[in-house]
């Protein structure tokens, strides 16, 4: 009995505590009192305090007063009419509508000067807006926020929010969800509508989409952008400058439109502004188009704080064979009841959550009516309400046309069938296993994984090869569990009987060379026979991403032949020969400690930061036929380096990988520098040489390359190309493998001719990249030798 109490003790609090803030709710149209126009987003308030609303689109607003305050002064202005001030008390009826009169503009003298008025104007905003901003620490409001998504024809969703919206100046935002509503074909775990992420354009940087643009009042604004004074209005009997935003930067992300700012106090009254065409984004996105609307009010204070925020947006994604409507994109948010410099929960910030909803109050839906002022829904939102039921999915509303369209389906699959057939119908997860190669020529089997518990993994495999006659199995078990919140340990037992690579590739699986194989590619790798076990444990720090494995592995290594020259074309390839290896019991103990070692390589499609340290012990003392120690060392990093204030800025992306040994390792512990497979050269490989890579005992590889993206063709004027996202990267390399000369002549007279470095190898180059936008041609000139070759990889995107 006591816990129920104390559960529904916030609920009870709240009901009865309602009485105590009585409320006078006013509600009316806002229009021109000449022509009989409405005024969207008028600006209401009430004075003395930081309370207040916003007309819809029709010219309608709600607006409630705190019985406290009664009799209260209601202040309706809209920039180039007369201010009107009228008292509310609560015998007041409930209807009240306002006609403005439009202001008699009495033009201030401009002295001509060298520099435009409008410079000097917002040179003044600066100036002033830096001066109040550092008294600014705290704040925290009342906000309510509406979005909704359309489509060419209607509206497709709208979600709204009551919240109380939190900034400090040191840890930025915070909102807490009070309530929600959204129509019924959206769930409310789906609506995300909220203040924090709107931006506010008296900041000095502006996100907008992933751009990071300076703001109109940045401490340097006056090298991004030219200001001109194009009219001037009037308000409250003071001086209203119109001033036109140009951006003075081609390739910077910058906003252009008009502000009006307040003569005397040089403070920004509304803003209407838009991203230049730098904010703009690789396809599938073919047209991408933003406006922003913000008014600000200082209440009758020092600080001038956002009253509102209307975002309209348009995005059109198309591509080959698909092509989806128009996404058309509108948010309102109000902001009223400001609270400023006090002192914030220290709850709200104990985490990175910029969002947070309070389970006491968020299924309360009488919030839209008796707590903050919502902004009335405009005739057509009210028909959306009516008519958006669960069968109305945003699938549906965004269906895309053409010949590629027939492949989606907007309705969940929940059928047995599909993909492999009978695998689907099979508890965990049965793969097939195929490969082709000259050694084992067609192999197929079976993988199958499944987690007898949650933490708990086992996994079989078993497949036959065509060429050898022999059988793959094996199998094995992986534990994992929780140290504490942060630390995980996985513990794993394996034994397999298999073909293996003789050299590991850190860009090409196993499995990406079948294709080549099958077409009569010369093989890239060498194989060999493998039987035996290894156990290992493994510890990874889920904050820092920093992981520890210690393997032991006690394996049997033995040679395989060449049994296979064919291919599907049936063009009888000769293929080279598979060299022998240093047969015998390979155990060791190894030791790999990395950053980020679960991003899988792209094949440069997007950029890394992961670093990979092993070294791995082997001798007799372990019950080893082999008397060596091996380190290696893999290093890929991505960075920034110019525009970075775009959505995508300029990238450098650096690639090393490294080994040395000591003692006598067996041919099949060498080292690997990759070459280009045919004609694909993904970022990593030395892109002048194709079908083998380097081998040594000792090896190094650098790489590095520079997207440029666009930018180069921007500055060219080369529009079309920019258009379609076709991109520069320049490009380098440099590599060197040791061999022993008693090892290489031992393979030579086996008829093994391994490549090697023995000097630098060393190119350079440039790409096109975005080819039909998956596509780059890489034109790569070899710097130590004459070599010039042209490959095809990845597109970047990222």
């Amino acid at each position: 009995m006591p816990c129920r109490f104390i559960s529904l003790l916030p609920i009870a609090l709240f009901l009865l505590s309602s009485p105590l803030f009585a409320q006078t709710y006013i509600t009316g149209k806002v229009t021109d009192a000449e022509t009989g126009e409405v005024l969207p987003a008028a600006n209401i308030s009430i004075e003395g305090t930081y309370r207040g609303t916003i007309t819809n689109r029709n010219g309608e607003y709600n607006l409630s007063i705190p019985d406290s305050l009664l009799p209260a002064l209601v202040q309706v202005r809209f920039i180039g009419f007369k201010t009107e001030v009228r008292e509310i008390n609560g015998e007041s009826d409930r209807q009240q509508d306002f006609a403005l009169q439009p202001s008699v503009t009495e033009m201030e003298e401009i002295v001509v000067t060298d520099e435009d008025p409008g410079v000097r104007i917002m040179r003044e905003v600066i100036k002033r807006k830096q001066k109040w901003r550092t008294e600014l620490n705290t704040y925290s409001a009342d906000a309510y926020t509406r979005q909704s998504l359309a489509n060419d024809t209607s509206i497709v969703m709208i979600t709204e929010t009551i919240s109380k919206a939190f900034w400090d100046k040191e840890e930025g935002h915070r909102e807490i969800i009070k309530s929600k509503k959204q129509t019924a074909n959206i769930e409310a775990a789906d609506n995300f509508a909220g203040v924090s992420y709107v931006p506010n354009f008296y900041d000095d940087n502006v996100e907008v989409a992933g751009f990071e643009v300076v703001g109109i009042t940045h401490p340097d604004a006056l090298r991004y952008y030219d200001f001109k004074l194009i009219d001037q209005t009037t308000l409250d009997g003071k001086q209203v400058y119109k001033i036109e935003v140009i951006p003075d930067r081609n390739l910077q992300p910058l906003f252009k439109g008009t502000v009006y700012v307040l003569s005397e106090a040089y403070a920004l009254l509304e803003v209407s502004l838009t991203p230049n065409k730098v904010v703009k984004f690789p396809p599938p996105v073919k047209k991408f188009e933003a406006y922003y609307q913000q008014q600000y009010n200082n209440y009758g204070g020092d600080f001038w704080l956002p009253v509102d925020m209307r975002i309209e947006g348009n995005i059109k994604i198309s591509m080959v064979g698909l092509d989806f409507p128009n996404i058309i994109f509108r948010q309102l948010s109000r902001i009223t009841d400001y609270k400023v410099n006090v002192t914030l929960p220290d709850s709200i910030y104990k985490d990175n959550d910029l969002f947070t909803v309070d389970s006491t109050t968020i299924n309360n839906d009488s919030l839209f009516e008796n707590t903050v002022d919502v902004v009335p829904l405009s005739q057509e939102e009210e028909q959306a309400y009516t008519k958006l039921d669960s069968t109305a999915t945003l699938e549906k509303a965004f269906r895309p046309t053409g010949f590629l369209a027939r492949f989606i389906d907007d309705e969940e699959d929940d059928s047995d069938g599909g993909g492999w057939g009978i695998f689907n119908k099979i508890p965990g997860n049965l793969n097939p296993k195929i490969r082709f190669n000259r050694v084992d020529e067609l192999h197929a089997g079976l993988k199958y994984e499944y987690y007898i518990l949650d933490n708990l993994k086992t996994v079989v495999s078993a497949g036959y090869s065509t060429g050898n006659k022999r059988w793959d199995a094996g199998g094995g078990a992986s534990y994992e569990f929780d140290l504490s919140d942060d630390l995980s340990q996985n513990l794993g037992l394996s034994y397999w009987h298999e073909t293996t690579q003789q050299f590991s590739s850190p860009i090409y699986s196993p499995g990406f060379t079948v294709l080549p194989n099958l077409l009569g590619a010369q093989n890239y790798y060498n194989y060999f026979r493998s039987e035996g076990f290894e156990a290992f444990t493994e510890f990874t720090h889920s904050p820092t991403d920093l992981s520890l494995k210690l393997v032991y592995e006690n394996k049997e290594h033995s040679s395989l032949q060449v049994t296979s020259g064919y291919d599907l074309l049936a063009t009888k390839n000769n293929q080279r020969i598979n060299p022998a290896i240093n047969e015998g019991t390979l155990s060791s103990l190894k030791a790999t400690v990395g950053y980020n070692l679960n991003d899988d390589y792209s094949y440069g499609a997007t950029g890394q930061k992961r670093i990979k340290a092993e070294v791995e012990y082997s001798d007799a003392s372990v019950s080893s036929d082999f008397d060596f120690v091996q380190y290696r060392l893999g290093v890929d990093w991505n960075l920034t380096t110019f525009y970075k204030r775009r959505f995508l800025p300029n990238t450098l992306d650096i690639k090393l990988n490294a080994g040395t040994s000591t003692g006598t390792p067996p041919l099949q512990k060498y080292g690997i520098v990759d070459a280009a497979l045919g004609y694909f050269s993904p970022f990593g490989v030395m892109k002048t040489i194709r079908e083998f890579p380097y081998q040594g005992k000792d090896f190094i590889s650098a790489y590095a390359e520079h997207n440029f993206r666009t930018v180069p063709f921007e500055i060219l004027g080369l529009d079309f190309l920019v258009d379609r996202n076709y991109g520069v990267i320049a490009f380098g390399g440099a590599a060197k493998t040791w061999l022993p000369n008693s090892q290489l002549s031992s393979l030579t007279q086996q008829g093994y001719v391994p490549r090697v470095a023995n000097d630098w190898h060393l190119e350079a180059g440039l790409s096109l990249n975005g080819v039909l936008g998956l596509f780059r041609i890489d034109f790569a000139q070899r710097l130590d030798k004459p070599a010039f070759l042209v490959n095809v990889s990845v597109s970047r995107f990222f």
